[in-house]
């Protein structure tokens, strides 16, 4: 099926995306590491035409991946935000015409402070590229919320996070520039998230428009190499050194039971399609002073405890591509009905107006079982966090009184030994307290807020939904 194009060509862009585990002090081999990836990113063939990085944390880092990439890659960002910084930077091969930096409202719990999510402010860096075409393209990179625990107590976070990444896709597609929405979304195919920015972001998943009967979860007894090649699997496979069980490297068809694609590249469907995708940065680096052990094995080491997802993007729609997405998916991410009116959609503004091409006209939404859950996770989140401020503010009131009592005994005490254990006791009371009672008042009530938006914007969309299923009921029983 023949493609519109430029001069009768389909522009294709190289998209490139990784999650580089850059944290300072932390991440070992850092700076080998992330000069490795900058060296393998300024070598590629094909090259690249836009970089997504995420966990990027060090600035020095990326001075040194421009260094490297400047010949093929003249245009990048840095995004600077929170206490230490986002850690995502974008690179481009045409100009970056603009760019800002959307923190999440909601972003972890101030509590958790040895996770750090809720102090380096995570969002979206988003960057508009002038292509030679003189398309827009809407580049939009995040790292959403991991779930750290089994139970996972932050899915409520990252399932805002996503939603709020849709509302961006969503922005862009309407405007009909082509949206590509990257980076590490610590999520599954079938997650709440993912069909949350699938729907309503307007946007496909580019391994499932290449790949559409891919399963959601790996079959039991799957290999590495068939988590890696069929399912797109990206983190905790047993070929990555930082994941691997043992102290050498396994061969390719090892049972890889916890290998999961946590990484992604989204397109507008309605004004791009996907030439290919695939999982890179496999290949581990010669690091001499890795015999053994954790990230090493006989001087192997990954690049990260990530691979990347490599995907080439034609800058023209292909409906049948959808079509079959639309038929080997239902009902997940989104309905039949969604993605063939998308293509069917984008096919008519096509015709009628040639230079706005990939515009989308009607709305679809998430079955109302999944809006219900989204509900449910909210609800249930938000109890645990109405408890957890209640506990805290009482601790900051009760450690009041506690304090003048302490104080009184330090007045009444007889030796000093005993006096200085009770003054010491004091200001343990009183630093807790004061840190409670700013968690409780300040920090938890924020989180609230942000939680109550979130809650009343899904009920907007239920009600829109709900309105969009009774007229499609009405029009059924018409015809």
């Amino acid at each position: 099926m023949a493609e519109p194009g430029v001069n009768g060509d389909v522009p294709v862009v190289n998209v490139f995306s990784m999650n580089c585990w850059g944290l300072k002090y932390i991440a070992l081999h850092r700076v080998a590491r992330l000069n490795e990836i900058s060296l393998r990113i300024a070598r590629a063939s094909p090259s690249h035409d836009i970089v997504a990085l995420q966990e990027f944390w060090v600035y020095a880092d990326y001075l040194n991946l421009r260094q490297k990439t400047k010949h093929i890659l003249p245009y990048g960002k840095f995004y600077f935000s929170g206490s230490i910084g986002g850690g995502l930077v974008i690179l481009s091969k045409w100009p970056i015409e603009q760019s800002s930096m959307f923190r999440y409202p909601l972003n972890g719990r101030p509590t958790a402070f040895f996770r750090g999510d809720f102090y380096v402010g995570k969002g979206v860096a988003c960057a508009a590229i002038r292509h030679p075409s003189g398309r827009t393209i809407e580049v939009f990179n995040t790292h959403l919320h991991a779930p750290y625990e089994e139970k996972d107590t932050y899915l409520c976070h990252r399932t805002a996070q996503a939603w709020e990444i849709a509302k961006l896709l969503r922005g862009a597609v309407q405007k009909g520039n082509v949206a590509i929405g990257v980076g590490d979304f610590n999520m599954i195919p079938s997650s709440l998230a993912h069909r949350l920015i699938a729907t309503h972001g307007m946007v496909s998943d580019s391994w499932l428009s290449a790949y559409p009967t891919t399963p959601d979860i790996h079959p039991p007894g799957a290999n590495a190499k068939f988590n890696i090649e069929i399912m797109g699997a990206t983190c905790d496979s047993v070929l990555n050194t930082w994941r691997m069980p043992g102290l050498k490297l396994p061969p390719s068809d090892t049972v890889d039971p916890r290998g999961k694609r946590l990484d992604y590249v989204f397109h507008s469907p309605a004004n791009s399609s996907i030439r290919s995708v695939k999982v890179g940065m496999i290949e581990p680096m010669d690091m001499p002073s890795q015999t053994g052990g954790k990230g090493g094995a006989g001087r192997n080491c990954s690049l990260s405890d990530h691979f990347s997802v490599e995907v080439q993007l034609a800058l023209a729609p292909n409906y049948e591509q959808q079509r079959e997405l639309a038929m080997a998916r239902n009902p997940n991410p989104t309905s039949n009905e969604s993605l063939i009116d998308i293509a069917g959609s984008a096919r008519a503004h096509e015709a009628e107006m040639p230079h706005q091409a990939g515009e989308v006209s009607g709305e679809k939404y998430l079955p109302m079982d999944i809006i219900d859950k989204i509900f449910a996770v909210q609800r249930e989140y938000t109890a645990r966090e109405v408890k957890e401020k209640f506990w805290r503010i009482a601790h900051f009131w009760a450690s009041i009184p506690v304090l003048i009592l302490l104080h009184v005994a330090i007045w009444w005490s007889p030796h000093n030994g005993v006096s200085f254990l009770i003054m010491l006791l004091g200001w343990v009371v009183a630093v807790t307290g004061v840190m409670d009672g700013l968690i409780g008042f300040i920090f938890t009530g924020s989180e609230l807020r942000a939680l109550t938006e979130f809650a009343e914007e899904m009920s907007m969309y239920r009600h829109l939904a709900e309105m969009s299923s009774d007229k499609n009921d009405v029009e059924a029983g018409k015809d």
